[in-house]
């Protein structure tokens, strides 16, 4: 499969697959649930993507085939900020899974992009590994839903849950791990927390797949709720210090 990269020639019955898929050059979203068949997630797999470059610990981005180039976040995953304990050893474990000009197979689940532009998958490298899941079972990445795709959060979930136990990666080499986050939104902050600065946006609020300080244009007010860990200093100001 990853022949096609190459140029080779492609057989009609794969010309006729691969014109199913839509214009992005992605595969389309795989049933997910009970119902969701092996064969359904075989086939969202097989498109190739190659990598362009890896930004940090869980985010990347992709050539597409149609030459378009897409910024990827990796679904069920949520590494180190830049900057933070064990954050570069993340970004070069998944350097390690994503070298620049591989081939790669993905696959969406239920819901394809997030707020940011963001295309959501699960990814397999050119050797086959599940690249999301090895990042959560060598403590390279936390756990962390992200619905409404939850397809593959139990495989994820259980490796992290392994390297934590084990204390691989992060969970001993940082005094303090962090937690997977609740999908649910935190609880309101108190009429008394300060107000922003004028002129400064908010942060990005939780219930969103994890977004790090190089998907936004400057500093953002967090408080002294920050779901999304960009505040490095504790003044309430996110991405303040890149």
């Amino acid at each position: 499969m990853i022949g096609h990269l190459a140029g080779e020639r492609e057989s009609p019955r794969e010309a006729r697959r691969l014109s199913d898929a839509p214009a992005t050059g992605l595969p389309r979203p795989s049933a997910s649930g009970p119902g969701a068949s092996a064969a359904s997630a075989s086939a969202a797999r097989d498109v190739a993507s190659v990598v362009v470059r890896v930004v940090d610990g869980d985010t990347v981005e992709f050539r597409q085939r149609s030459g378009s180039l897409v910024r990827v976040r990796l679904l069920g995953v949520d590494a180190p900020e830049v900057g933070s304990c064990f954050a570069r050893d993340s970004t070069a474990r998944l350097r390690e899974l994503l070298p620049t000009g591989s081939a790669v197979r993905v696959e969406y689940d239920t819901e394809p992009k997030d707020r940011y532009g963001r295309h959501l998958l699960y990814v397999w490298n050119a050797r086959g590994v599940f690249v999301n899941e090895a990042l959560a079972r060598g403590g390279h990445a936390v756990g962390e839903l992200h619905p409404p795709n939850r397809a593959r959060h139990p495989q994820i979930a259980a490796a992290a849950d392994a390297a934590r136990r084990a204390g691989a990666g992060l969970w001993s080499g940082c005094a303090s791990s962090p937690a997977p986050r609740p999908a649910s939104s935190p609880a309101p902050r108190p009429p008394d927390a300060p107000a922003a600065p004028a002129g400064l946006p908010p942060g990005p609020p939780a219930g969103v797949p994890d977004v790090d300080c190089s998907d936004l244009d400057g500093p953002v007010w967090v408080g002294d709720a920050d779901p999304h860990r960009l505040d490095r200093d504790g003044d309430g100001i996110g991405c303040d210090s890149r």
